[in-house]
């Protein structure tokens, strides 16, 4: 089922944009974020990544995009370090409206795809185990702002994103399954970016 959904998604994706690359202008952004964990006592978690979209009108457009994220929870076991170390990748389809067409651009959208994930133990710094790999559907509503200036523009948003169905990690030392973790299953955060092309449609 998972197999499907992933290949579904990226398949739709692609349809959409090559749909539209016809008739609209294709733009790059790339940008890096802050974000937190919905698990207590989790770290930090940052990331960035970059998305294509197909503008189909000066202020609607469809895109792809890709991110990876850093992710983690320290734990203190008997005055001891106990890690849980991974990374979250989204792989998303992407809907963007704008408001405006001038220089101050806001902005609301929203990403919906897969979210790829794996994760290690670590006891004082050695490695006692890994999770096996997860991928879960997930989605990301995201409101923000971009200054154009010209064919560029600087892009600020929040973004809150939603990991549905994800089960604890487990991370094995031999056979015995006898460290469990909580996988981040929500973060939101701040993103800043670049976006190459915002002209008009043709």
């Amino acid at each position: 089922m998972k197999t499907v959904l992933i290949r579904s998604t990226m398949a739709m994706a692609v349809v959409l944009l090559m749909n539209v690359s016809g008739f609209a202008q294709l733009s790059l952004g790339v940008q890096g974020g802050l974000a937190k964990s919905n698990r207590e006592n989790s770290k930090t978690i940052a990331g960035g990544g970059v998305n294509l979209r197909g503008f189909v009108s000066p202020n609607f457009a469809i895109g792809i995009a890709g991110k990876i994220y850093a992710d983690g929870t320290d734990y203190t076991v008997a005055g001891q370090t106990l890690s849980f170390n991974g990374a979250v990748m989204p792989v998303t389809a992407t809907l963007d409206y704008f408001f405006t067409e001038g220089v101050i651009r806001p902005y609301v959208g929203g990403d919906a795809g897969m979210y790829f994930s794996k994760y290690n133990a670590k006891y004082n710094g050695n490695t006692i185990g890994e999770s096996t790999r997860h991928s879960n559907f997930g989605t990301a509503p995201r409101l923000g702002v971009v200054f154009a200036f010209g064919n560029v523009g600087l892009q600020i948003e929040g973004i809150y994103h939603f990991v549905y169905g994800n089960k604890n990690n487990s991370a094995q030392t031999g056979t015995a399954d006898n460290v469990n973790f909580e996988s981040t299953s929500q973060f939101g955060g701040v993103n800043v970016g670049l976006i190459f092309g915002l002209g008009k449609s043709k």
